[in-house]
């Protein structure tokens, strides 16, 4: 999930605006350019199947919440492309969906919708040599793409409406499914139907089965013990951000157990908040946790103004 995020609050720094016309200058294997719209119709899939995690942001909500600018303000700051690049994402940034492919290492690519500017982009990052935090920025050539990375992380143009976000290898098996002509969702639709409701800015899914770093950061972590999958769906209404999420697990015993894990964290927020040494509220208000069958559901919010403060902390 952090990686998740982290990728998600670079991928808003990383991204540019301004539209061109042009086609895709991603070239299948039969040597031939897939077309712009094939690519721009369905960013789900251009993803690789089955992710461990899937995520999706409607961004212009996001960037019209209070932390969304906070967000904005230290991406101008740290990462190597801004208003040089045509940078405005509250206007030029729609959407964000990326999947995580591994929780031992970095495996991760987003694919964010919008209106890019390639030329630009890429004039911008070539005169990036080193980025604000003393990482170099490496131009390379991958399936006929500018691949722009920074440490593992990085960024490549693909139409003047699609960009692909994330590591290197992520990136490269997004771009393999088009020069392949592989150009289909593949993710589980239980994961995509959850973007389908009108209420949610924001969802994050994960199927855990199979996943042995699950069951180690269980013992520091009590309701990951047995969590099979999760789903969560936010908005960025008041006070900051609303979740509602269920956590699955194979029976109602580990299901209740894994509840009163949840509220225990809760209460130990509430009652040991360390940032209060800082001068900054707990960010976690009105946790409500409840199972039923083999599930534990539960309902919060995160109070907007906290999380702005901790981020201009950190």
């Amino acid at each position: 999930m952090k990686r998740l995020f982290g990728l998600v609050v670079v991928g808003f720094a990383l991204l540019a605006c301004k539209h061109n016309e042009g086609d895709s200058v991603v070239v299948t294997a039969e040597g031939t350019r897939l077309s712009s719209e094939a690519i721009d119709k369905d960013p789900l899939a251009l993803l690789p199947a089955n992710p461990v995690v899937l995520g999706w942001t409607n961004t212009q909500a996001f960037f019209g919440s209070a932390f969304g600018g906070e967000v904005n303000r230290l991406a101008a700051k740290y990462v190597p492309l801004g208003q040089e690049a045509g940078f405005v994402p509250q206007r030029d940034l729609r959407a964000m969906v990326g999947g995580v492919y591994s929780l031992a290492g970095a495996d991760v690519v987003a694919v964010a919708q919008g209106d890019f500017n390639p030329d630009l982009i890429r004039g911008t990052a070539d005169r990036h040599a080193m980025t604000p935090l003393g990482v170099p920025l490496v131009h390379s050539k991958y399936a006929g793409n500018d691949v722009y990375t920074a440490g593992n992380l990085g960024f490549t143009v693909v139409t003047t409406h699609t960009m692909l976000v994330g590591n290197e290898t992520g990136m490269r098996r997004a771009l393999d499914r088009i020069r392949d002509g592989r150009v289909r969702r593949e993710v589980p639709e239980w994961m995509t139907k959850l973007m389908d409701n009108p209420q949610a800015s924001m969802v994050f899914a994960g199927d855990l089965t199979n996943q042995p770093h699950v069951a180690a950061m269980a013992r520091s972590v009590p309701f990951l013990n047995g969590l099979m999958n999760f789903r969560l769906l936010g908005n960025f209404q008041p006070p900051g951000i609303n979740v509602a999420g269920t956590l699955s697990y194979p029976d109602p015993a580990s299901a209740a157990a894994g509840a009163n894990a949840l509220r225990g964290v809760g209460q130990m927020a509430g009652a040991m908040n360390v940032l209060a040494i800082f001068g900054l509220g707990s960010p976690l208000q009105n946790l409500q946790v409840q199972s039923q069958d083999n599930d534990a559901t539960f309902v919060m919010a995160v109070d907007g103004q906290s999380l702005v403060r901790l981020l201009a902390m950190l």
